[in-house]
Parts: structure tokens; sequence; C-alpha cells
């Protein structure tokens, strides 16, 4: 694992800490981790950003890099993730684009097929923080248009305790995407069902032994073997109903959209 220096605590919340720290060649980037008090809140971090970011990769949806890391701060060895941004002039976020270019995406942002593609991808997971525009990540390419990647997958997957307190997770509350996920301004008229299927077609393509061997190979001492076992049924269980999920989601009349 590659050693740390903090930069500064950038964010402190129940739900783990979002600290900015440098390389021994200089890279920024943010280090992800939680106390074990906040287990209930926080959840195994690391493996749930590793994991999403190995099934990202597979399906070919950009996603920013990771990779576990260490920090020493007070004499305490942390473990966590860190998160590595592109270094790019014109970094912005989904959120901070002018309402024009959210309206007219085709015209102003490359892949659109896989941007709308990304919710079958969060649906699978049972991602519920994707809706603030916050965690897509755009900057300027050479065409005029924007590039983009994903980041912030703490909640995908197992999450934490906190995510099921209601909902155990194979309750019909998972398959009513509506209810745990609501989308960034201007995806639903991207998020067509021609967009979405293309993306079940990547996923369903990923066989149930190379997805049990990546949960199986997660690098966190905290994904516990309950954890694994909870996990790979959720991927498979969802990866075979996702096609019924998210044409029930289409069908769906009310809000989807986050209102942030």
């Amino acid at each position: 694992m590659t050693q740390w220096t903090l930069v500064d605590k950038w964010k402190n919340k129940p739900q783990g800490q979002v600290w900015r720290v440098k390389s021994e060649s200089g890279e920024l980037a943010y280090f992800k981790f939680a106390y074990p008090e906040q287990w209930y809140d926080a959840g195994p971090i690391t493996g749930n950003e590793w994991l999403t970011r190995q099934l990202a990769k597979r399906v070919g949806l950009p996603c920013a890099r990771v990779q576990r890391a260490t920090l020493i701060d007070g004499g305490k060895t942390l473990r966590g993730i860190v998160s590595l941004p592109r270094v790019h002039r014109g970094l912005t976020s989904w959120a901070a684009l002018p309402d024009n270019v959210k309206r007219r995406a085709e015209a102003h942002v490359n892949k659109v097929d896989l941007l709308a593609g990304t919710v079958a991808f969060d649906s699978w997971l049972t991602n519920i923080d994707r809706g603030s525009g916050h965690n897509v990540i755009l900057f300027p390419a050479l065409n005029g248009k924007y590039n983009w990647y994903l980041i912030d997958h703490g909640y995908c997957l197992y999450g934490c305790p906190r995510k099921w307190k209601d909902h155990h997770q194979q309750d019909a509350y998972w398959r009513q995407v509506w209810k745990f996920y609501h989308i960034p301004q201007g995806w639903q008229r991207l998020a067509n069902k021609r967009r979405l299927m293309l993306m079940v077609a990547r996923i369903r393509a990923i066989p149930e032994a190379e997805i049990r061997k990546l949960v199986n190979s997660v690098p966190d001492p905290l994904y516990s073997s309950a954890i694994r076992r909870d996990t790979i049924d959720l991927l498979i269980t969802r990866q075979r109903q996702l096609e019924r999920i998210l044409d029930t989601w289409l069908r769906y009349s009310g809000k989807k959209e986050s209102s942030l």
C-alpha cells in the first residue's frame, strides 16, 4: 500500500472521513476511511469503493482510480482508500453545469449512452448516492465537449448497516428504484429504454463466476464472509432481475430526478 501524508482534514462526517492527502511523489488525492465507532453509518468504505471500481471497469464506465492506502495521524495508522482525481483544467461536476448544458447533453457531453447507462449500473448496485450530481465529474475534451467520470461509491453494494435498517436485501423496496435512488437533474430524458438496455446487456454478460471471484478478492478485512456472501447474492440476483427492474422504473410516472 502507498504511504500518504495529510494535507488537511477536509470533511469529517458521521458516514466517514474524507481527508486531502499527498503521496511521496507529490500526487494529491482524497483519503477515505471511517473510525470503528462510525461503522453503522459508514460500513466498509474501502471494499465498497474498490469493488464498484472493478465492476465499473468491467462494463466500460469511466470511474476515478482508487487504491488502498495508509496514513499516520497522531501516532495512529489509519487504513482506507484513496480516490485519485484527474489533473485537468476546467474540472466541474454535473451539478455545476449550466441548465442549458444539462438540457442538451448530447450536444455538450461525450458518451451520453454510457452516461445514461449509469442509471442501470447504479440500480444494479443499489447505489443510494448519485442524485446530487456532485459525484459525476466533467472536464473539457479536445472536441469541445465534456468528458466525464464517476466518483464516490461508498454507499454502493453493502454500503453500511444503516442502508438496510428498514428494508432487507431481498425486500421488494429495492426493486422499486425510485424509492431509494433519484437521478441527477436532466438525466430522466437521457435514460431511455435503449440506453438502459445497452448497459443491462453489458452487466448480464459478466459471468457469475467472475462476480464471485471479484467479491471474494475485495482487499478489505472489514468485508466479512457474511458481507461477501450477501454481496454476491445481491449482484447475481439483481443481474438476473435488472431488465424487469428497469422496465418498472421506466413505466413509473412519479418523481425520479433529484430536486438538488
